[in-house]
């Protein structure tokens, strides 16, 4: 394997900013993070998939010690006065695991959840529970998994890319991946496996060798993972078209080309539909989840997705009208989100800094020579393309599981979901221009937002 500059540059930032970020954000002050350390830790318990009860709940049996750990934070949430203080961390860390004291946890927004993205977390928290850690110990230990296993999967990626390297790292050094990708999170393996394989698609389509010569741990790669994308976030599902990206006289013949291409999409399409019908069953809605136990859940009132997917089939045309009118009014707010946002709350970095990092970023995309070397006018327009099919399923998703029946906005559209997404954007934009100029600048921006992140963290929860 070639030497990577942009792989080591990636790596050091990654591991040592990511570090300070896990290590620094209180526990479960990141995006659902409290279900998803349930989920982990249920699926380290050996069950795969979350238990829907007969009287309406979704989730486990898990030790009461995991629920008693959130309970010195849980006023950090939404209330901005609220701080850290070294009472909650000793409280905290005082809580024994004490694992035949179980009782039934509910984290019905992520249990219906594939098992994919919590694999390697659980891993790690099955061998903490094995030795009787504290939960305290287990929580932190997922969270660092989670930072190993996603910075792992973005150095992968980075390896195979064939052109903006430098770009694909400096989406993943942003202050708010670095906030998400550092938090215990099944969405950081999703991500990162949605890296790789765009990479993995990409290098097939402008590396040297033909598809015979591809590695074959490469191509079954491709398949295993975008497997699991689909089955744990079915809206990036659009990435598999990539595969049409493929010159069709790097194969033997033709009919091997549509082989793979065709394949790898009705494969993944099947899978979809599989895991809806299934999935489906699982989720129960905010209306129809037990009452005592529903509070608090992150489910929202109103919400019926099988009736909301037969509002949007028989409304096409007005929910094309509410999705446009969502995005654009939810722009400004998801960019900031995507560029420099932490924490559940409106915690933002300043928004001069966050101006400069997406002008930094845009200048990052088109200033790449090998890309524009490579990259033809359909290219382009197939990279957008997907982008803006994967922002319509995520649309179409979050009406379904967020909203109420007929709604006229579609809200949640949070930038995080777009850590896949926005990196299409910046590919078909790659090297519209060749240029040397203020790249040192753009770094310089980088390295003082993510230095600001520390210091927002600190302001906000512990002083």
């Amino acid at each position: 394997m070639k030497k990577c500059a942009a792989c080591r540059f990636f790596l050091v930032v990654a591991a040592v900013t990511g570090l300070v970020y896990a290590l620094l954000v209180p526990p479960f002050q990141s995006p659902d993070e409290t279900a998803h350390f349930y989920r982990t830790a249920h699926l380290a318990s050996g069950q795969l998939i979350a238990t829907k009860t007969a009287n309406m709940r979704l989730g486990g049996q898990l030790p009461n010690s995991l629920t008693e750990l959130y309970k010195p934070f849980a006023a950090l949430r939404y209330n901005y006065e609220a701080i850290a203080t070294p009472t909650d961390f000793r409280t905290a860390w005082q809580i024994p695991l004490n694992p035949q004291d179980t009782t039934f946890t509910d984290f019905p927004n992520v249990g219906y959840y594939a098992p994919f993205p919590y694999l390697f977390q659980a891993a790690v928290l099955r061998v903490g529970m094995a030795f009787r850690c504290r939960p305290m110990i287990l929580f932190y230990a997922g969270r660092l998994a989670t930072l190993a296993i996603w910075m792992a999967l973005v150095l992968a990626a980075l390896r195979l890319l064939p052109f903006q390297k430098y770009m694909m790292a400096w989406l993943a050094l942003l202050p708010s991946s670095l906030f998400i990708h550092a938090s215990l999170s099944g969405d950081a393996v999703t991500n990162g496996l949605c890296f790789w394989l765009l990479s993995a698609l990409l290098w097939l389509s402008f590396s040297e060798n033909n598809f015979a010569e591809a590695p074959r741990w490469l191509k079954a790669g491709i398949f295993i993972s975008s497997a699991m994308i689909v089955l744990s976030k079915p809206v990036y599902f659009p990435l598999v078209l990539l595969a049409w990206f493929v010159p069709i006289r790097k194969f033997s013949k033709g009919s091997s080309f549509y082989l793979f291409a065709a394949g790898l999409c009705l494969t993944n399409l099947a899978l979809l539909a599989w895991w809806y019908h299934y999935a489906g069953g699982l989720f129960i809605p905010y209306d129809d989840y037990n009452p005592r136990f529903r509070e608090g859940v992150q489910l929202n009132e109103g919400v019926q997705p099988h009736q909301q997917l037969a509002y949007v089939l028989s409304h096409p045309f007005g929910f094309t009208k509410t999705m446009l009118v969502s995005y654009f009014e939810s722009g400004p707010a998801t960019l900031a989100h995507y560029f420099g946002k932490f924490g559940w709350e409106k915690n933002y970095l300043p928004g001069g800094l966050i101006a400069l990092l997406f002008l930094a970023t845009a200048w990052v995309s088109v200033t790449d020579s090998r890309a524009g070397l490579l990259l033809k006018t359909k290219h382009r327009i197939g990279l957008a393309a997907i982008a803006v099919a994967m922002m319509v399923a995520l649309a179409l998703v979050l009406y379904m599981q967020w909203m109420p029946v007929g709604s006229d906005r579609v809200s949640a559209l949070s930038g995080r979901y777009f850590f896949p997404v926005f990196p299409l954007f910046c590919f078909a934009l790659g090297g519209l221009f060749a240029s040397q100029k203020m790249g040192w600048l753009c770094w310089i921006i980088l390295a003082a937002s993510l230095l600001w992140g520390a210091w927002e963290v600190v302001k906000r929860y512990y002083i």
